[in-house]
């Protein structure tokens, strides 16, 4: 995931990270994310992802489960 942190206050971080993926069919995606993440009493209580390209990640999906594994 490569993740760094790019900003954090007392409960809440940001994270930018790669997510990849392999397909079954064996197609693989590679993007950027950011990530925004809340913590409560330690605990992760929220996470809400930005998608840098999400055309190419719905993209990806769709195809992942229409294709069949190798």
């Amino acid at each position: 995931m490569d993740p760094r942190v790019v900003a954090a206050n007392g409960d809440e971080v940001v994270v930018l990270w790669r997510q990849r993926g392999l397909s079954p069919a064996g197609e693989q995606f590679d993007g950027e994310v950011l990530g925004l993440y809340r913590v409560r009493e330690g605990k992760l209580a929220r996470a809400q992802m930005f998608y840098f390209d999400t055309a190419a990640v719905a993209s990806f999906l769709d195809k992942a489960i229409k294709q069949p594994a190798k």
